[in-house]
């Protein structure tokens, strides 16, 4: 939390890290001329609009939307900034991208339940056996994706994008000497959303009743909004009563899967990671005290 008040979170992208406020979000990517390239865009969250998303459990569909919708549009411009000088791939080509991307996702919500109905056993055992068997494939997913050098390089950069916040929070000092004091995992890591979508679902499934494939299909989309709606307040309640009993049996599994999820990055990547950052404290809080972190950088007013 700064001085002013502003929260800051953030992901990793390619080649990059996604610095995000209550005011707007900062990318910073290092492209392949190895020129660090920034660029914000101011955007109020849905949440802290006027209107149903900030009623509670409500404002839960709206935080994932936000981190959908800004998560996918820092993707999509770190991608553009990295692959700049390559050809674009074809219409063809992205249409079986999206189609594989749909087909997978339908697999990963609906398979589990399709596999535990092969479970001749109660309805809430079922419920409790679909929600365990999720949190191990997402678990399996990440540690096997993870050995890739495109995933390593990732997590790289989602460790310096914690350690930068951390060191910003707690001094308002972005040397990377002070940086690299700061550990790769942060309280705050959405990965914690990980281990609440296993003890949501353990609470919430066992009441959706075995259903055709279609159905089954439905429910769980459906069973995604219930789960963010959940988990977000739980998420505030822990936030809100850091250090407690309640808040480290939350926040702990976080920690470990933060293990898996970030990686001790280069001083290269921490500088990426800091860029971000003075550039999403720069427009948040209309300040100029960092502006000597951007210097020798690239702006760009779109991806």
């Amino acid at each position: 939390m700064s001085e002013n008040d502003i929260s800051y979170g953030g992901q990793a992208v390619i080649s990059g890290v996604l610095i995000q406020s209550p005011k707007g979000w900062s990318v910073a990517v290092r492209n392949q001329n190895n020129e660090i390239v920034k660029f914000f865009k101011e955007r109020t969250p849905l949440i802290r609009r006027k209107g149903i998303f900030t009623l509670p459990l409500i404002r839960g569909i709206g935080a994932l939307v936000d981190s959908l919708y800004v998560g996918y549009q820092a993707l999509t411009i770190s991608d553009e900034i990295y692959y700049a000088d390559e050809p674009e791939p074809s219409t063809l080509n992205k249409i079986l991208n999206y189609l594989f991307i749909v087909s997978f996702l339908s697999i990963l919500i609906a398979g589990p339940r399709l596999l535990i109905d092969l479970i001749d056993t109660d309805q809430t055992s079922k419920g409790i056996y679909e929600g365990l068997l999720r949190g191990v494939i997402v678990v399996l997913y990440i540690y096997v994706i993870g050995k890739t050098k495109d995933a390593q390089e990732l997590f790289e950069f989602h460790g310096a994008e914690h350690m930068t916040i951390a060191a910003f929070e707690n001094n308002r000092n972005l040397d990377l000497d002070n940086i690299k004091n700061y550990p790769k995992e942060h309280i705050r890591c959405g990965t914690a959303f990980i281990f609440l979508i296993v003890f949501v679902s353990l609470l919430t499934l066992p009441f959706i009743p075995t259903l055709n494939i279609l159905l089954t299909l439905l429910t769980r989309i459906l069973h995604v909004f219930v789960v963010a709606m959940i988990s977000y307040e739980i998420l505030k309640l822990n936030f809100k009563f850091t250090g407690s009993l309640f808040s480290r049996f939350f926040s702990t599994p976080g920690i470990w899967m933060q293990k898996m999820t970030t990686k001790i990055p280069s001083e290269e990547q921490i500088e990426v990671a800091r860029v971000a950052m003075a550039n999403c404290i720069k427009f948040s809080e209309n300040t100029n005290e960092l502006d000597q972190y951007l210097d020798n950088t690239k702006e760009v007013s779109n991806g």
